[in-house]
């Protein structure tokens, strides 16, 4: 089968490259349409061509023009786009996200009535992680276009059906995939003392990951355990406060290390496998590529039972979930598990077993393409 995955930000790329390399190991010639990267990214995935297609004039822009001039080019870049689509005639097109909406929509309406391939769209967050009217007018929108749209979760599924009114047979449910390539890399281990308990929150600091909720649990947590240290790692977006914060405790004698900035993969995994619990306090989601990368680390998880958390966290036997904004109920999961070693090794030892097998990439791709030939 061709196959053609487009991400023109490239926002999903470890999932992208790990569903592509999928694919192309079963046989199949995949093409990834993305944007360059703007920070070191992985070695490209294996029997996969990786195109720079998009944003290649507006990532020239410094600062803040650049969002000004992708929007610009973006339409560009899909009529540019065209003509390979034409020369390659792909049996199926998987859209991952779609930047400009309306427009986005409009175009992949004009490739499939042109080409007659078949599209597929994955709607990574089935609804928005910060929802107004507005965003989702938008998602649903984004959702009924396509008489293909994956979600990563029943609860994925059931908001779209529910809340955005997208056909029920258009939705198939296909989990998001464990971030095995995470596996290839050589960690570099956090600043933290030799056999202190470790508890880290990674990646991207949002203000719905409700890093505030764990920072009103971590005086408790630290009362219990007075060796526990806190590693918060991950470039702030819109959540200022939450930052200041975050950097005063870190000057305190509270255990807690604030790492605000862009962290690179290498220092990512070292702090995963360093960690004895990673935590997501999240407010909102569906899913997260970070609790897919703990996944296939084989670490043990303290996350909020919101959206497709509890369906992978507890269903599978990987940690414990708890009640999002409850400072109390996080604090003391934290707690049981910090001091439950043998706990910890049967999270772990779940983690890495669900990373091998339901979520395991030769399986998403198996399921993806049978969406694509439905």
């Amino acid at each position: 089968m061709r196959i053609v995955i487009v991400d023109p930000r490239g926002e999903t790329r470890p999932y992208d490259d790990a569903l592509a390399a999928a694919l192309a190991a079963r046989e199949n010639d995949v093409e990834l349409v993305t944007s360059a990267p703007r920070v070191a990214q992985p070695p490209a995935p294996a029997g996969v061509a990786v195109r720079h297609a998009f944003y290649r004039l507006a990532d020239r822009v410094p600062g803040g023009a650049r969002k000004v001039a992708r929007g610009l080019e973006h339409p560009l870049d899909l009529l540019g786009l065209m003509p390979s689509l034409i020369r390659r005639r792909p049996d199926a097109i998987h859209v991952q996200w779609l930047p400009l909406g309306a427009v986005d929509r409009g175009y992949w309406r004009a490739v499939q009535g042109l080409l007659g391939v078949p599209i597929t769209y994955t709607a990574h967050d089935a609804l928005p992680n910060n929802p107004t009217p507005k965003r989702l007018r938008r998602a649903a929108a984004n959702a009924r276009a396509f008489g293909r749209v994956v979600v990563h979760s029943v609860h994925g599924r059931d908001a779209l059906v529910e809340q955005l009114g997208v056909e029920p047979a258009h939705v198939h449910v296909i989990p998001h995939g464990a971030l095995t390539a995470y596996r290839e890399v050589t960690p570099v281990a956090p600043a933290v003392a030799d056999g202190a308990p470790l508890v880290a929150m990674l990646g991207l600091l949002r203000p719905y990951k409700g890093l505030d909720v764990l920072l009103d649990a971590w005086p408790t947590v630290r009362a219990a355990l007075p060796d526990a240290q806190l590693l918060v790692a991950g470039r702030v977006l819109g959540d200022p406060d939450g930052a200041a914060r975050l950097e005063r405790m870190a000057a305190e004698d509270s255990g807690v290390l604030a790492d605000l900035r862009f962290t690179p993969t290498e220092e990512f995994v070292g702090a995963m496998v360093r960690a004895d619990v990673v935590v997501l306090p999240y407010r909102r989601i569906d899913q997260s590529g970070v609790l897919f990368a703990a996944l296939a680390l084989g670490r043990p998880l303290v996350a909020t039972r919101v959206g497709g958390f509890a369906e992978v966290v507890e269903q599978h036997g990987a940690g414990a979930c708890v009640a999002p904004d409850d400072p109390a109920a996080l604090a003391a999961a934290l707690i049981d598990v910090l001091r439950d070693s043998a706990r910890r090794d049967q999270m772990a030892a779940a983690s890495r077993a669900a990373a091998d097998g339901p979520f395991s990439w030769d399986a998403i791709a198996e399921a993806t393409e049978r969406v694509y030939g439905a």
